[in-house]
């Protein structure tokens, strides 16, 4: 038993490439020894191939290993045909191993931590710099799950809320997030990412992404905005100024209404969660605000409009 626990690790280490070159040549002694063990062996690098080849195109730690034990048929729900006591140790002796095996592995692929998966989560604002050179700024609340090196034919990441990419350059190996059902494409870029509202989109700020859903892509250059609306895919010119002010600080208003402008605050400031006018007003203005704190913003907006602005529970209240 513990011979058979052995080269089970053994297997995972030299999936991982973690293997030394003594525990190499003891793996491939034991493949040489036997049809059965090679046999094995190459069981398990199938189930490994297999899970890998199919990990990022929606990554779902919980889902995807629930697919593994049914895959297994660990969760089958037949009867199963028990065994005589005689043959029980044959079979355990065989099935044991097998199950730390592939208990290994999937912590080593699904679970972020444990192994090729590294999870990000942010509390606050975060800037994320990845081992191929790649910044990426996550805001409040968002997640970013990474293979760990991002190492492979692609550089594979998934992303949940609002991200502002800067892609490192590198035309052999593609730069690809996973967003909500749509799959982003880039070589070397810099673009604004979210998921809210049913709603993906993505601001190209350089370079050209591929931005597509399914069967459903369009090319997105510098200067053009995508969204997927939960049925198709299209494109158009960037037309709000403000998309990142989240992460800038800057904010720049040209003739705009109290709603217009209220929408704007409300997505840049944490504290901010949502507004309620109890007023009209057909005032338009014409400012610009450069990382200033919401106290300074709100006292300038008072005079602009001549109206309260009160910030109580998260809602910033508009009144005369």
């Amino acid at each position: 038993m513990e011979e058979n626990q052995k080269i089970d690790l053994l297997i995972v280490r030299n999936l991982t490439g973690s293997v030394t070159k003594e525990e190499s040549n003891e793996l491939e002694r034991f493949i040489s020894e036997s049809v059965a063990n090679r046999k094995y062996v190459e069981t398990y690098e199938k189930l490994w191939h297999e899970s890998h080849s199919s990990l990022f195109h929606k990554i779902d730690p919980q889902k995807d290993w629930q697919s593994v034990r049914q895959r297994m048929n660990f969760d089958a729900k037949e009867k199963r045909i028990i065994p005589p006591r005689k043959n029980f140790s044959r079979v355990a002796a065989v099935l044991i191993p097998a199950f730390i095996l592939i208990s290994v592995l999937g912590l080593y692929y699904f679970v972020p931590g444990f192994g090729r998966l590294t999870a990000y989560k942010a509390e606050k604002k975060e800037q994320v710099h990845l081992p191929d050179g790649s910044d990426v700024t996550l805001r409040k609340g968002s997640k970013l799950l990474v293979v760990r090196d991002l190492k492979g034919k692609n550089r594979r990441v998934r992303l949940s809320g609002e991200a502002y990419f800067e892609v490192a350059k590198d035309r052999k190996h593609p730069f690809m997030v996973a967003i909500a059902g749509v799959d982003v494409e880039v070589v070397g870029t810099a673009f604004n990412l979210e998921n809210s509202n049913k709603e993906v989109k993505i601001h190209v700020i350089r370079g050209v992404v591929r931005f597509s859903h399914k069967h459903d892509e369009i090319l997105v250059h510098k200067g053009e905005e995508a969204v997927f609306d939960g049925k198709k895919v299209y494109k158009t010119d960037i037309r709000d100024e403000n998309f990142m002010s989240w992460k800038t600080g800057i904010m720049n208003f040209y003739n705009a209404d109290v709603t217009d402008i209220l929408s704007v605050i409300t997505d840049t400031y944490d504290e901010v969660k949502g507004y309620k006018v109890n007023t009209k007003t057909d005032t338009k203005v014409t400012t610009r605000f450069d990382n200033q704190p919401l106290s300074s913003v709100l006292d300038e907006l008072k005079i602009h409009f001549n109206k309260k602005f009160v910030l109580h529970d998260g809602i910033l209240v508009i009144s005369d």
